[in-house]
């Protein structure tokens, strides 16, 4: 299970990001501060840390942002967690020694968890939760008692999706993996059309239609 760790000299930011990515299947830990940060990484790996770039309040002693990003290139050469930071609207982008994912305050929680799906991907629970079960045999999707039939490029299809499952998938790319055609052209029209009718499908035996997700101007990802 991913390992999500959470830097922020705010309570509330602290505590709200910690419960959504645990409410999300991944395990979480916090930092209050810099420092604390760098006593927790010295000893424990983490595969994403969402660091909140703050100053040090005036009156205060402990470590910068640009001290802590210092010590993060030096401590993670060979290999490095995800990095998402967050920073205020209008704020200046500070150089950032690891390359990560930027969100600007005030956001969505989902854009946290777009960014952490994007590169350390989703807790293997999800699929179990779920419990899709597809039939390519009679092209049949189960859940529970629920089950729906599919038309056989229905079937391709979200079999091709959940064997990319967390992938960003471009209409062009389904189009010739799924489709078997060798030009892309009117590629947005013909799979948004399936896409359509395969999450109304997914939603009968669901009861949502969140497990294909619409990645904007990207394409589509099978979430389990």
């Amino acid at each position: 299970m991913p390992a999500i760790f959470v830097i922020s000299r705010d309570p509330r930011t602290r505590t709200s990001l910690a419960e959504y990515v645990r409410e999300r299947g991944y395990d979480a830990g916090t930092a209050t501060s810099y420092d604390h940060a760098m006593e927790v990484l010295g000893e424990y790996w983490f595969d994403a840390l969402v660091v909140d770039i703050q100053g040090v309040p005036r009156g205060e002693n402990g470590s910068t942002f640009a001290q802590f990003n210092h010590w993060l290139a030096l401590t993670y050469q060979r290999r490095a967690p995800a990095m998402v930071y967050l920073l205020h609207k209008g704020a200046r982008r500070p150089h950032l020694r690891i390359d990560g994912a930027v969100i600007k305050k005030p956001f969505p929680l989902e854009a946290l968890g777009e960014a952490l799906r994007e590169r350390v991907g989703l807790p293997g629970r999800e699929r179990r939760d779920r419990g899709l079960d597809l039939d390519l045999a009679s092209n049949t999707l189960r859940c529970g008692e629920r089950q729906v039939h599919l038309t056989n490029i229905e079937a391709t299809l979200l079999a091709y999706l959940m064997e990319h499952e967390g992938e960003t998938l471009h209409p062009r790319d389904l189009l010739v993996d799924v489709w078997q055609y060798r030009n892309a052209t009117g590629a947005s029209t013909l799979v948004r059309a399936h896409m359509s009718n395969l999450r109304r499908k997914l939603r009968e035996v669901l009861g949502s239609n969140d497990a294909i997700q619409t990645v904007r101007g990207k394409g589509y990802r099978f979430i389990a």
